[in-house]
């Protein structure tokens, strides 16, 4: 009878900030007669990326020791040092007796490229996540790829080219990528957009379930445009507008805010409310009525309101409704952030500030790496144009840095903004260029 090989195991042995650099790879071989010949290889596996965007690396061959288990099974094992990760790893072992020859595969958990060194500095730095990105496109799920005027045949966008290609956000190599990447960066949060229940499970159940999860927080940005056909017309007191509302944050408290990677404030799940500066009336008492229900369910949520908008006239009633307001809106983009020099980006900041502590609010600024909706085919009023640099991002990252506030959070728009030129995520033309001006920023803070 052919040899059995079974029982594989892979047991890391070095590790540093998350990242595998050895590990010991064993598995059993059962056979009834002397094994003729043995030997096993261990290679990159990552099908459904491109290879440009995981580290290259030679087959390598296992030096198998081995121990003797009883007088038919041997358990034979390999050390392997230096992986360059990136990647899970495929074992290829074969076996041979003179009965005949069995071979057997095992896939690794994936292998981070970089370290983790998120929360290794004064920063909590969260950036606005997409999640949904598929191809192909599902029917009657929201594609984001569909929106942009490009020929998905080149796998390309009209703003740049994915590192990853046109991927799908299920994708649990395209998970693996996107928290590998953020966390080695310096992001230690990310900022899902939340659309609703209906969306919900599709959406961001495989980004729950990834292991890689445990390497970084998440929270969620309340997507306000949702309750309304234009964001002018949300009226949180309509009674309909908050009955969505309520049943929303119940649904995101019921399923999320007990996950052991939600982000929380001194104990508190975060979420932000976008674009509540374009909201009608007031919002003071729906959100203090929000605020109880959540409280009944077990929970205290620490709200960012999406308020400051440039030159607007800050109303303090509105900020005492939040813990702490932000810039992260793209609804009335960043234009002011370039048409201001530095100094004067820093004086609108002050100013909503000065009225936020007043109040016992604090700040949480958001940076941009640029803006551009001219690409998007649903898009019928442009909302500004920002042209994209390392230096644009680099100014608005210090601003932010600098008014990082009592809890030191500064956010980013957005990782994988591909729709609207907002993006860091590594692409063919910049590579890690963004990624590395984020790093290179908020080093020494």
């Amino acid at each position: 009878m052919p040899p059995t090989i079974s029982n594989f195991s892979w047991q890391p042995t070095r590790i540093v900030n998350d990242k595998v650099y050895d590990a010991t790879i064993a598995f059993d071989i059962e056979s009834t007669s002397p094994i003729t010949s043995l030997k096993a290889t261990l290679e990159g596996y990552a099908p459904t990326i491109p290879p440009r965007a995981y580290p290259a690396e030679s087959l390598i061959a296992l030096q198998l020791g081995s121990l003797p288990k009883s007088t038919s099974v041997t358990t034979y094992s390999a050390n392997v040092a230096n992986l360059k990760g990136g990647k899970q790893y495929k074992l290829s072992a074969q076996a041979e007796n003179s009965a005949g020859r069995r071979t057997a595969e095992f896939e690794t958990p994936y292998v981070r490229e970089f370290e983790n060194i998120s929360g290794k500095d004064n920063l909590l730095v969260g950036a606005i996540y997409n999640p949904w990105f598929e191809n192909p496109c599902v029917p009657g799920h929201f594609c984001h790829w569909s929106e942009l005027q490009a020929d998905f045949q080149k796998g390309t966008t009209p703003l740049g080219t994915p590192l990853l290609g046109l991927y799908n956000s299920n994708d649990p190599m395209v998970i693996a990528k996107h928290i590998d990447w953020a966390t080695a960066y310096g992001i230690d949060f990310f900022l899902f957009d939340f659309w609703g229940q209906d969306s919900a499970p599709w959406r961001f159940t495989p980004l729950l379930q990834h292991p890689l999860i445990r390497d970084i927080k998440f929270a969620f940005s309340y997507a306000t445009q949702k309750l309304a056909q234009s964001i002018k017309l949300v009226d949180f007191n309509d009674p309909s507008t908050y009955s969505a509302l309520e049943s929303d944050f119940v649904y995101m408290a019921q399923n999320y805010f007990s996950h052991p990677s939600y982000l929380r404030i001194n104990g508190r799940p975060l979420v932000q409310i976008y674009l509540t500066f374009a909201i009608k009336g007031s919002i003071s008492e729906p959100l203090k009525k929000l605020r109880q229900r959540i409280r009944d369910l077990g929970f205290e949520i620490f709200l960012i309101g999406d308020q400051i908008s440039y030159g607007d006239r800050i109303n303090p009633e509105t900020l005492k409704a939040f813990d702490a307001i932000s810039d992260a809106n793209d609804y009335i983009p960043p234009t002011w952030k370039w048409q201001l020099s530095a100094s004067e980006i820093r004086e609108e900041y002050s100013r909503w500030e000065s009225a936020a502590h007043a109040v016992g609010v604090e700040l949480v600024p958001f940076a941009y790496p640029g803006y551009d909706d001219s690409h998007l085919v649903d898009r019928t009023e442009s909302y500004g144009h920002v042209p994209k640099s390392r230096e644009f991002f680099a100014s608005n990252l210090k601003s932010a840095i600098e008014f990082a506030d009592t809890n030191r959070i500064v956010g980013i728009v957005e990782f994988n903004g591909w729709g609207e030129n907002t993006y860091e995520e590594p692409s063919v033309e910049d590579g890690f260029k963004y990624l590395e001006t984020l790093r290179d920023t908020l080093a020494g803070h």
